[in-house]
């Protein structure tokens, strides 16, 4: 458990250290209307808008910023699942938003799923199941080898943990044992196996089918290997990335864009990326060759 603080001032610094140089744009984009003059002319060809949503931990001092956002979030947009998108079952008024988390820590059960069940929100919880039930200097190691991060985290999620965000109707998705780069692996077995053993380990804790699949760090190419071809030899039926952009009828379900997001940042750069004006800073990199 985290130990608790009471001091505003510490998550107001949290919130103004987060805000980085790419965002600065994508602020600047928010307050010209970029965003809403694009999705009001979606609106008028009644073309459904959908972006999906990826945090990851939620430390305890950044639970008040959280919860902020996902009430923007409640207020502003109409809520769905992964499977919605694909039943099509979205809304023609409101930004469509899927919320996902990515890896596997303690915060999700501690704090994020109480948040979720008092805004009535659902979400997506993929896990690295190589993460679950470790000790603190077993969690530490594996962040440092496995996720590339010497950050503290909240801990990890324990099986039990896994078992609840299940029964609690949470959808739960496979993101290999070890939270591997899909694109630097050369051994296809080794590929089949970190794959189809996560989603058999989590289908076996949780009690649940899984259908989607997120790419750990977002790597969703490889030169040698079909990794499509590796999903869907598992059964998964879909694949989120973490290449930001809007989700239209012709976006490739096992390349769905995700836009990075987490509960630090400041509302402003939270909303603009919320409403799509980072996918005009990619396309003015673009235009840049940046």
């Amino acid at each position: 458990m985290y130990m608790k603080s009471n001091d505003s001032r510490l998550e107001r610094e949290v919130e103004t250290a987060s805000l980085r140089r790419q965002d600065l744009l994508c602020l600047f984009f928010y307050y010209c209307g970029i965003s809403r003059i694009r999705n009001l002319v979606f609106r008028l060809r009644r073309m459904p808008i959908v972006r999906i949503l990826a945090f990851h931990d939620v430390p305890y001092c950044q639970i008040r910023c959280f919860r902020e956002k996902l009430e923007f979030v409640q207020k502003a947009t109409n809520v769905i699942s992964l499977d919605d998108i694909f039943a099509g079952r979205m809304s023609l008024e409101k930004i469509n938003i899927v919320i996902t988390f990515d890896d596997g820590y303690r915060s999700w059960l501690d704090t994020i799923c109480p948040i979720l069940r008092d805004l009535d929100l659902n979400a997506t919880f993929f896990i690295s199941s190589g993460h679950i039930g470790l000790r603190e200097h077993e969690e530490r190691d594996f962040l440092l080898k496995n996720l590339k991060s010497n950050r503290q985290s909240s801990g990890s999620l324990t099986a039990e943990g896994l078992r609840r965000l299940a029964e609690e109707g949470f959808a739960i998705g496979g993101h290999t044992c070890n939270h591997i780069n899909m694109a630097e692996i050369d051994d296809i077995n080794k590929l089949h196996y970190e794959v189809q053993k996560d989603k058999e380990e989590l289908e076996r804790i949780s009690k649940t089918s899984l259908k989607y699949f997120a790419y750990p760090f977002g790597y969703h190419f490889n030169a040698n290997i079909d990794l499509v071809g590796v999903l869907k030899k598992s059964g998964y039926q879909g694949a989120v990335t973490l290449v930001p952009g809007l989700i239209t009828a012709g976006t490739d379900s096992f390349f769905l864009h995700r836009d990075l997001v987490n509960a630090s940042m400041p509302m402003s750069a939270f909303k603009a990326r919320l409403l799509g004006n980072y996918d005009a800073v990619m396309y003015v990199r673009k235009i840049l060759r940046i």
